[in-house]
């Protein structure tokens, strides 16, 4: 299957639709995950998904897997499943379990993966799937906006995995920088906002870089970090010659009207701010994150393995 001419061809969506020009719909649950999880949501879940493997040359997990020893998988927060559906192709005789508040789209999914619907944190107690000391690898991508303790968070994983088991989780930090050096966003008033809000909440929008403490904090061994940069539009590819950045860059450069649409509006909400507070933060973020030359930020790989009982 061609990943990307699937994804276009069964998700089409525009700017237009892009401004939410629609009724929104949103996990019913009482997680703190912001973002909509509509037919329109998928298709962008799943571009940014190709985004990323392009970013990585393929390469979207990093943890050293072993084919033969691999038995039990789970990818939480697995969205669209498209990281679940490849971790099943790639590792066919190891069970795949994918996590997710909302059902996951109907796709064509090989026989060995199983989603599951819920709060991976509240599973934890009631699932036998997701029993202490029984899985190999657990992955989780850009759960930035939906994880309110991380510490705990990877120490629960921790407790899932068998010792040996491979923790791999992939995340932004939430800066952004002009040609990789100047920090630029510390001056952008919606994103001092969000900043102070997210914190209220227990959010860490820095998490990606943070990672390697949680992970060594929970006893992982053998913890590594992978960073890649992510430009704003198409700049990257054209003046640096990094064809790889090309789709994600292009994908980021429409988060002011997808992502950050919502997660300003509702992250807000309930705070000092009026509705006309927050209808001008998301005109800044429009006008802060237009696509132009130089603009990027960071996304990081951290993997860490549990360590074997001594």
């Amino acid at each position: 299957m061609d990943d990307a001419n699937e994804t276009e061809k069964r998700n089409r969506h525009t700017d237009d639709d892009d401004e939410r020009i629609r009724h929104d719909t949103y996990h019913g649950t009482s997680a703190i995950y912001m973002l909509p999880n509509d037919k329109i949501e998928h298709a962008r879940l799943e571009d940014q998904a190709l985004g990323y493997k392009e970013l990585m040359h393929g390469r979207s997990i990093h943890a050293p897997l072993q084919h033969q020893s691999l038995q039990h998988v789970i990818e939480v927060g697995c969205g669209t499943g498209f990281i679940s559906r490849q971790l099943a192709v790639t590792y066919p005789a190891a069970q795949v379990y994918g996590i997710d508040l909302s059902p996951v789209p109907p796709f064509p999914n090989p026989s060995n993966l199983e989603f599951i619907l819920g709060d991976v944190r509240t599973l934890l107690n009631t699932d036998p799937r997701l029993a202490a000391g029984s899985a190999d690898f657990i992955f989780n991508r850009l759960l930035v906006l939906g994880i309110t303790d991380w510490p705990g968070y990877v120490r629960d994983m921790a407790t899932v995995l068998r010792p040996g088991g491979w923790l791999e989780i992939q995340d932004h930090a939430l800066v952004w920088y002009r040609y990789g050096s100047h920090v630029v966003s510390e001056n952008w008033a919606w994103m001092r906002a969000l900043s102070l809000a997210a914190e209220k909440k227990g959010l860490d929008l820095q998490c990606g870089k943070n990672m390697r403490g949680y992970m060594e904090g929970a006893g992982f061994k053998d913890v590594q970090v992978w960073e890649y940069r992510v430009p704003v539009g198409d700049w990257m590819a054209r003046m640096e010659g990094k064809e790889e950045t090309l789709r994600l860059g292009e994908h980021t450069a429409r988060e002011p009207r997808s992502v950050y649409w919502h997660a300003i509006a509702r992250m807000l909400r309930g705070m000092e701010y009026t509705e006309a507070d927050i209808e001008g933060f998301k005109k800044m973020c429009r006008q802060d994150l237009t696509e132009q030359e130089g603009l990027e930020r960071r996304f990081y790989v951290t993997v860490g393995r549990k360590p074997f009982a001594e």
